[in-house]
């Protein structure tokens, strides 16, 4: 018979009793005859805040320096990882963000603040307050007859119809959200599509007064998937609200005036089209061709908007030009006209009715909205260029304009507008440039803590990443499918409100 295999060290039970052990396996001698588990030989790990009896306990170390990281707006990395390296050809922004709204559904934000608040679902006058004085504000870049306030607050008062109760607790929803989180504002939200949905359904013969309120309702829980990255019914919304001006439309002959609920509308499918248009070109006829006034100034400056309707006219051209490029039609007289007027087109504030106080540090109230403006108006310009690459050299104007759209980025304390940042931010290839923006998503975030903006800041590091890993592609000669066609989600229909 072999004699029971020996361990070259003791077991932890004789270990711990501080006498000899016979190291038999897989217990020793001197437990079995004394009853004790043998608590083995096996590996332990000891923590040096636990004392085994065989070492001195350590006590904190002390530091008698600091390292003090300065503002986290002067320290950006952009980190590449195996995900942007699995296709090596760069994948499409499709898949760029269905990465990044899986993560982002996966690690959403915190609820916020709710607790501060204990009775805050009880008290919805002073969240219509915050409303008012805050979101109001926040999503207009001039707050004379801001609609958002002007218009919506009386609908949304006017009467206890179940579409105005629709719109109210939309418009609360929206407000507990950015104030308290998605678990606060869930109750407002789903009482929101319940009263508009009841109102659909025995309201549909209140005349043209209950469906712009039901049209208002729809566009509010448009701001709330803005607002909340992880929402994504946008697209079912604004396809509603669309539906009721086509139905407007009807009663009113078929042609609609430019009323701030209608342009807040297209201002949606516009720039809902730039990253899905060929949603909207099956859809058959756009919003905005419902909308006609003659004596309407189209290159005053909406706030509703951040530019002039000529300006965001011709980002639905541009919309409309990249579905015809896809079918292999390109005009080129019309993109010389096109571009001959974006370069002519002046946009102006009514100063009349403009506040002269400022309400942001270093720009006044004046400056800001034409900033803003001009930001759209060159952001157009470099889209028109990427749309007609294929036709028209542009590089030294394209040049110019990414100089101009700086400079007009570092005058500016803070852009409230996604889509002319993103714009700019797809064509920045300097560290300088690249910081610049991710400075300004920073302040973004930090005064507007919007969803649709922390999304935003992924898709645009995304971008850029898939553009230095194409950097062999140009020294090939060859031109990368990212960078070279703005493949910006021609596939299946996405809930995707991230330039809103």
């Amino acid at each position: 018979m072999k004699p029971a295999p020996k361990q070259k060290q003791g077991c932890w039970t004789c270990k711990r009793r501080k006498i000899g052990c016979d190291k038999t396996a897989p217990s020793c001698n001197n437990c079995r005859r004394s009853g004790r588990d043998c608590q083995g030989y096996g590996l332990r790990l000891f923590w040096p805040d636990q004392s085994d009896g065989r070492r001195a306990m350590l006590s904190p170390t002390t530091y008698n320096g600091y390292l003090i990281v300065s503002d986290r707006s002067n320290r950006h990395f952009l980190n590449t990882t195996f995900d942007d390296l699995h296709q090596p050809c760069g994948p499409s922004i499709c898949d760029v963000i269905n990465r990044v709204t899986a993560a982002h559904a996966l690690s959403a934000r915190p609820a916020g603040c709710c607790f501060i608040y204990p009775r805050l679902l009880d008290n919805e006058s002073s969240m219509m307050q915050y409303y008012e004085s805050r979101i109001s504000r926040m999503i207009s870049t001039i707050d004379t007859r801001n609609g958002f306030r002007s218009e919506l607050i009386p609908m949304a008062l006017a009467s206890s119809s179940l579409a105005s109760l629709a719109l109210r607790n939309a418009i609360l929803a929206v407000a507990v959200f950015h104030r308290a989180g998605a678990t606060a504002a869930l109750p407002f939200k789903a009482k929101a599509v319940r009263c508009l949905s009841s109102s659909l359904s025995s309201e549909g013969n209140g005349g043209a007064a209950v469906v712009n309120t039901q049209l208002a309702a729809s566009m509010m829980l448009c701001v709330y998937s803005v607002f909340d990255e992880t929402e994504g019914n946008w697209y079912s919304h604004l396809d509603g609200a669309k539906a009721m001006l086509y139905h407007l439309s009807t009663m009113s002959g078929g042609k609609l005036p430019y009323h701030f609920l209608y342009t807040w509308l297209i201002y949606h499918e516009v720039l809902g089209a730039f990253t899905q248009p060929l949603h909207t070109t099956q859809q058959g006829i756009s919003s905005i061709d419902f909308l006609t006034d003659d004596n309407v100034d189209k290159t005053l400056i909406i706030g509703s908007l951040g530019c002039s309707l000529e300006v965001l006219e011709a980002i639905h051209r541009l919309n409309k030009t990249r579905c015809a490029t896809m079918a292999g039609h390109t005009n080129t007289t019309e993109a010389l006209v096109l571009e001959r007027k974006l370069v002519t087109l002046t946009q102006r504030v009514d100063f009349i009715n403009t506040p002269t106080q400022p309400s942001n540090p270093g720009v006044s109230d004046h400056r800001k909205p034409l900033l803003t403006a001009e930001l759209y108006r060159v952001a157009t310009l470099l889209y028109h260029h990427r749309v007609y690459a294929s036709h028209l050299d542009r590089t030294k104007e394209r040049g110019n304009y990414l100089h101009h759209a700086f400079d007009l980025l570092s005058q500016m304390h803070l852009c409230t507008s996604p889509w002319p940042l993103f714009v700019v931010a797809s064509e920045a290839n300097s560290d300088e440039h690249r910081l610049l923006i991710l400075r300004m998503l920073d302040r973004m975030d930090e005064a507007r803590k919007i969803g649709n903006v922390f999304v935003l800041r992924d898709i645009i590091q995304s971008f850029w990443k898939q553009q230095d890993l194409a950097v062999g592609w140009y020294d090939a000669g060859a031109q990368p499918r990212w960078s070279g066609s703005w493949d910006l989600l021609f596939g299946e229909k996405r809930a995707v409100p991230w330039f809103i």
